[in-house]
């Protein structure tokens, strides 16, 4: 369609265009494995999954929100399903490509095997994985994944996503159809919020896609490979936008559990922090509440000199200003105070320097004489992410000047929702926000 004609095309039309393409890409390298799931409600032998008992089990039924759930009370559940690689998805040819499973869980403990080996364990914080199947695929090789899943004992488990994802390697020049799908959701969400009059540039680059080559792999090839040498005019704009993104894992000290899985809670996610920064040296991390780092210096002495070294190297911060994330309507002046005296206190005398951020994204709200007390304990910002957490009122500032009873200001920090990953879409919608 020539560019004249996208401009008298409606906006909503032309969208709904860039989406469906979006959709549709995606679909030759992602697919979702929630109905092939078999299931047990109950304890059943890990070995005893080699004799293909789970092949008797029913397929898992999903809820409204496309789920698999099971009753909250620490009530275990099984889940078991062999991957088959397919020759190609809706026509697109997957031999070469490396595989993933994608997971979200709501979990109070889970475990996942392939092919009989546990090779990863999380909880309710460490609630979704990439796990790696193969390297470089061939049509017919075959995954026997197992799943072992403890319900929270407040709430309903869950098996929120699962999916297959196919991705082309690093050492090959076009990436697969997946990856340009996000491109272009990532795309199409700042030219609606920021940008909309280059709404039909971006349908136009679009439309001379030729689908009917789908199952001819060097001629669709050449096909994204114009497709993205279309859209290269956006690159320079879109650009000029950038997203730091620092790894947190918010951990409530007191919620719905002993005392002793908050200890556990924290040393686990400790661990991985740090085993994942071996991998991936460029990951920065930060965490709040020093009452943490006490018991580790008094408990796990040489994890807690680690984490000293990552600080010092700049791969880690504490951005802590309180010495937990305190409980802020209903406790006293006197109580705030010494929350920021202790807090900065310790971070001082362990790490160096006090804390510049008051890391409080979780609390139901917010005294109006923080402003004071936080600047007078040396706390030059503040972040949260709760104030989004209002079903009729929405706040209408990621980064402003919160002003106290006594006319102090601090500069305050919206933060993404809470639960929030490093999924291109998810990324997007906040900088357009921004």
């Amino acid at each position: 369609m020539p560019m004249a004609d996208f401009l008298t095309v409606d906006p909503e039309s032309l969208m709904a265009s860039v989406e469906a393409t979006a959709i549709r890409l995606k679909s030759l390298t992602q697919k979702s494995q929630q109905t092939e799931w078999h299931a047990f409600l109950g304890e059943w032998p890990i070995a005893e999954l080699h004799n293909q008992d789970w092949q008797h089990w029913p397929i898992a039924s999903l809820n409204e929100r496309g789920h698999i759930a099971w009753p909250k009370g620490k009530q275990s559940l099984w889940l078991y399903q062999a991957i088959t690689v397919p020759e190609a998805l809706a026509n697109f040819h997957l031999a070469g490509l490396s595989l993933r499973l994608g997971l979200t869980w709501w979990a109070d403990a889970v475990k996942i095997y392939v092919n009989g080996v546990c090779i990863q364990a999380g909880d309710l914080f460490d609630y979704f994985a990439r796990i790696p199947l193969s390297d470089r695929v061939a049509p017919g090789d075959t995954f026997t994944i197992a799943m072992h899943l403890i319900s929270p004992g407040h709430d309903d488990g869950a098996l929120v996503h699962s999916d297959v994802i196919y991705e082309a390697a690093h050492t090959q020049e076009l990436p697969e159809p997946g990856f340009i799908a996000d491109e272009l959701t990532v795309l199409k969400t700042y030219v609606a919020k920021l940008a909309p009059e280059k709404l039909p540039d971006l349908a136009a680059a679009i439309a001379p896609l030729d689908w009917s080559v789908v199952s001819q792999p060097e001629l669709f090839q050449a096909e994204l490979a114009a497709l993205r040498q279309r859209l290269r005019p956006f690159s320079r704009w879109i650009k000029q936008r950038r997203i730091a993104c620092v790894g947190h894992a918010h951990l409530d000290l007191a919620w719905l559990w002993p005392v002793e899985d908050t200890w556990q809670a924290a040393e686990r996610t400790f661990r991985s922090v740090l085993s994942l920064q071996e991998s991936f040296p460029e990951m920065t991390y930060t965490h709040s509440s020093p009452a943490l780092f006490a018991w580790l210096e008094n408990h796990r002495p040489t994890l807690f000199r680690e984490i000293q070294q990552a600080v010092e190297a700049g791969t880690w911060a504490i951005d802590a200003g309180l010495w937990v994330e305190p409980e802020l309507n209903t406790i006293g002046g006197e109580s705030l105070a010494r929350q920021i005296l202790y807090g900065q206190r310790y971070v001082r005398s362990r790490f160096g320097e006090v804390s510049a951020i008051a890391w409080l994204p979780d609390s139901f709200g917010f005294s109006w004489q923080l402003p004071q007390l936080l600047t007078q304990g040396g706390v030059q910002y503040f972040a949260t992410q709760k104030l989004r957490w209002n079903d009729t009122t929405t706040f209408p500032h990621s980064l402003f000047w919160w002003e106290g009873l006594d006319g102090t200001r601090i500069l305050s920090l919206t933060l993404p929702p809470i639960g929030s990953d490093i999924a291109p879409e998810q990324m997007a919608i906040h900088g357009a926000e921004w």
